[in-house]
């Protein structure tokens, strides 16, 4: 009888460490399997873990507009707003602006002739430059842009009880230069950029650049206090 109770506290045992043991395997399989998730969506589809607001924004009270202004031309003046930030989601980008430009520049060969002579030299443009017309292509040859130039924005804007349409914006509302720093970036693009006067550029020497090098710049229309004008239409602001 001892032996038989002795062997059925083994078993016991045994059971409850096998329970253990699958236990922690089951989570560390699950652990495993979130930070797969996280590395993939940061890799892949440019998520940015830092300064992403949990929830939009408040809108804040907002003055009533003037009937009696219906279809006339008017000039408000006020804080901009936007629910959220604007982001580049190919970049993954966030910024707490109205609107967001990127700008990309790659060092491409160009060609000109006169006649059948052709000459050949390298500039920056943020037009693709299709080497395969050029009247000599091989060793002059032009990479395709990874990413092209981009207008980013987010709405509706806000302004003094208006919405405001984004030509109007565009029109009264100039740029500004955003400089912009690799350490925002997801790890997998901050690696292949580097730092230079506040954009992102490839390549060791931008004094002696190589044929497919990249030049990216940003501008933004930041949310600030501005004086706009336009045409009535109900609550929105329109440039007729």
């Amino acid at each position: 009888r001892a032996r038989r109770t002795h062997r059925n506290g083994s078993l016991t045992m045994a059971r409850r460490a096998r329970k253990r043991n699958s236990s922690v395997v089951l989570g560390i399989a699950v652990l495993f399997f979130f930070g797969v998730m996280v590395w993939y969506g940061v890799t892949h589809l440019g998520w940015n873990l830092k300064d992403r607001p949990d929830q939009p924004a408040a809108i804040p009270e907002q003055p009533p507009v003037d009937p009696a202004s219906e279809g006339k031309r008017v000039t408000v003046s006020g804080k901009l707003f936007v629910p959220s930030a604007v982001r580049d989601p190919e970049l993954g980008l966030s910024v707490d602006a109205i609107v967001l430009l990127r700008n990309v520049e790659m060092y491409q060969w160009r060609e000109q002739c006169s006649g059948s002579d052709c000459k050949y030299d390298a500039e920056w443009s943020s037009t693709p430059i299709d080497s395969s017309k050029f009247h000599t292509p091989a060793g002059h040859e032009n990479p395709r842009f990874p990413f092209g130039s981009a207008r980013f924005a987010t709405g509706p804007v806000r302004l003094a009880g208006y919405i405001v349409d984004p030509d109007v914006i565009a029109a009264q509302v100039q740029p500004e230069k955003y400089p912009v720093h690799k350490d925002t970036l997801p790890p997998n693009l901050a690696a292949s950029f580097r730092e230079a006067d506040g954009e992102l550029v490839t390549g060791e020497d931008m004094s002696h650049p190589k044929v497919g090098a990249l030049r990216v710049s940003y501008k933004i229309v930041p949310a600030r206090t501005a004086s706009l004008s336009g045409v009535q239409h109900g609550q929105r602001l329109s440039l007729n």
